[in-house]
């Protein structure tokens, strides 16, 4: 009986990581704000429709000013490999002071989301940085769609296997 227990426990914890939602933070060297962390996972919809993105971050200020407001730009792709469509950008008006964290969420209404159920693979980056004295910092477009292209490549290589 206890066998089976521990057996039963040992399933229920690899059983959601054999089918885990995968999540990579893209590299911005000049960022102000650096992503620590990131995850997503599919939700459910609660009556009708094809559910949500969930994506969670935790981002440090690791510019020397403080952060009055900030985007953080997601891409999703199906668990078929695909794009999902336009990036996703989530808004946070929270400040971060310098050296400090903050975890913002967002809930992504992707068209036909329930595809990115256990094999979607999201993105994160930092998008756009608003400091406390006004000044705006924007990603580097050609560098994210630069990584962008070499994931996409690397998931034609998954794709043709």
């Amino acid at each position: 009986m206890l066998k089976k227990l521990f057996f039963t426990c040992f399933l229920g914890l690899i059983a959601p990581m054999a089918n885990a939602e995968k999540a990579t933070v893209l590299v911005q060297e000049s960022a102000p704000l650096e992503i620590t962390s990131y995850t997503n996972r599919y939700k459910s919809p609660d009556r009708v429709g094809d559910g949500t993105v969930i994506h969670r971050a935790q981002v440090q200020n690791v510019s020397n000013q403080p952060v009055e407001a900030y985007g953080l730009g997601f891409y999703i792709f199906d668990a078929f490999n695909r794009d999902m469509g336009r990036p996703f950008v989530g808004y946070a008006m929270n400040q971060v002071m310098v050296d400090a964290s903050d975890e913002p969420g967002w809930e992504q209404r992707a068209s036909s989301a329930f595809l990115f159920q256990h094999h979607g693979h999201g993105l994160a980056y930092v998008a756009i940085v608003r400091f406390k004295d006004g000044s705006i910092w924007r990603a580097d477009n050609s560098a994210i769609t630069k990584q962008l292209e070499d994931f996409e490549l690397l998931l034609d290589g998954e794709t043709s296997n």
